[in-house]
């Protein structure tokens, strides 16, 4: 099925009354496709249950506005290419808004559904979204005008984002997760260290029918890349899969790692890490030296592999910060960010303040301090196109890579007082649907889910206008199934 849109903007001086108006057809890009048709091609029918009636009494009942039904204002051109699915880091977020819900909040970012003029007609294939917004609301400068799924309206970037509801956090959880499809990966527990037996999964390959963990072994001083069958064609009946099990392993690759940890105790574990960037297409080990924290002047090791060569790369990153840097850089079930990499940086943080501090693998000693606002973000729950987040219980918050700096957002976590933080396994080829992994009765599981601000649609208008404190706004987002 095709889908035609077209975006109106009209903004009103409350002074004189004068209307601009600015208005344009949008591209609809692959992301909703891509949901549907991911994962070796099978669709996830629990995805089609979130219609409001359990978490949201507000949410959306029809499949449009389940997929369509968010709304974001980005201040720069996001382009035409289809493919792209989620907007870069060099974007800002204007306004965002969000179908059937008027914002009571005071959250200046977000704009609220005209529930009049909003109208759903699947008869006729006519979806017509319309979002107003106060003199105070969405103010700066609109270039692009995306759909997205209606949670995605929770991830607009703010200095200071007010608290999420507490009803705000158990309907992300369950729609964020898509209910879960726990049978379909076949990769259901893990430990928390890359030392332990089975060690920490790192992607997933649908086209392999596979997924890779990683594990340690200090004592032998190799990395093992463990192959998994993800059983995405066929069904076993006697794997182990409501137990966790991991009886589907197909093959073990080892790595010589001699002479790169910088423990080999029984400690080990927490002075390792592991982890892969789907972008870079690159799997990094990290090393620290034993101890809680690392001293100014001390060293912190990371190795890059390619992901289908194994050629290896190492980098030696001194901790010129002029303090301390905290020692372990361990997952555990706390999914710290401490010794993460991503976008060919290091994120490492201070034992006691939190400051985040980045190290460019292309130049380590060009340390650089990531600007707070107050906040902090100590764990990691996912990273993708220049974005970093944690989602804590109240609100989430992002580390914008692009600007080095740190925003709050509405979206609350998925993690309860005993679960610990979840964090995501890549999903090669599938930005839009990765897996979710999360510590649940005393084990670490694993399940396929969305990232919620998505571009379904994109729309950069044909020059961009601003919203000010002197003008309302109205968007209206009409999409038509084609003919």
């Amino acid at each position: 099925m095709t889908l035609h849109g077209h975006t109106r903007i009209e903004l009103t001086d409350v002074h004189t009354g004068a209307v601009e108006v600015a208005e344009k057809d949008n591209i609809i890009t692959n992301a909703v496709a891509n949901i549907f048709n991911g994962y070796g091609g099978s669709l996830n029918t629990a995805m089609l249950l979130w219609r409001g009636e359990q978490d949201d009494p507000n949410g959306p009942k029809d499949l449009v506005s389940m997929f369509y039904g968010g709304l974001i204002l980005y201040d720069t051109a996001i382009g035409a290419d289809p493919e792209t699915v989620f907007a870069p880091a060099e974007a800002g977020v204007t306004g965002t808004a969000m179908v059937n819900l008027v914002n009571t909040t005071t959250n200046t970012t977000r704009g609220s559904a005209n529930l009049t003029e909003t109208n759903i007609d699947p008869m006729n294939g006519v979806a017509t979204f319309v979002y107003e917004f106060a003199t105070n609301q969405g103010n700066g400068v609109i270039q692009s005008v995306c759909l997205t799924h209606p949670q995605g309206a929770y991830y607009s970037e703010m200095v200071d984002a007010p608290n999420a509801a507490a009803t705000l956090a158990g309907k992300l959880n369950f729609g964020g997760a898509l209910g879960g499809d726990r049978l379909l990966t076949g990769i259901l527990s893990t430990e928390f260290y890359p030392t332990t037996e089975r060690g920490v999964v790192l992607y997933a390959d649908p086209a392999n029918d596979e997924a890779v963990a990683g594990r340690v072994d200090a004592e032998n001083a190799v990395l093992e890349l463990r192959h998994h069958c993800l059983g995405l064609h066929s069904l076993d009946l006697f794997r182990r899969d409501a137990l966790g099990g991991w009886d589907s392993l197909t093959e073990t690759e080892t790595l010589d790692i001699a002479d790169f940890l910088q423990c080999t105790t029984a400690n080990a574990g927490k002075y390792c890490r592991l982890c892969f960037d789907a972008e870079a297409d690159k799997i990094y080990l990290v090393s620290t030296p034993e101890g809680s924290t690392i001293a100014a002047g001390g060293v912190i090791k990371v190795r890059a592999y390619d992901r289908q060569t194994h050629k290896a790369k190492d980098y030696t990153v001194p901790n010129n910060t002029g303090g301390a840097l905290r020692g372990t850089v361990s997952e555990a079930k706390s999914t710290p960010l401490n010794g993460t990499v991503y976008g060919g940086s290091l994120y490492m943080t201070a034992p006691s303040t939190y400051q985040i501090y980045r190290f460019p693998l292309a130049d380590p000693t060009d340390v650089q301090a990531v600007t707070m606002h107050g906040d902090d973000l100590q764990c990691l729950s996912d990273a993708h196109d220049g974005r970093i987040y944690c989602y804590y219980r109240t609100r989430g918050v992002v580390l914008n890579t692009a600007r080095n700096e740190l925003f709050s957002c509405e979206a609350a976590g998925y993690d309860n007082s005993t679960s610990g933080f979840a964090t995501t396994v890549p999903v090669l080829g599938e930005p839009v649907t990765p897996l979710r992994r999360f510590y649940s009765e005393s084990r670490v599981r694993t399940e396929r889910v969305l990232r919620a601000n998505y571009l379904a649609t994109v729309n950069d208008l044909p020059k961009a206008v601003e919203k000010t404190a002197d003008k309302t706004m109205k968007v209206i987002y009409t999409l038509r199934k084609g003919v």
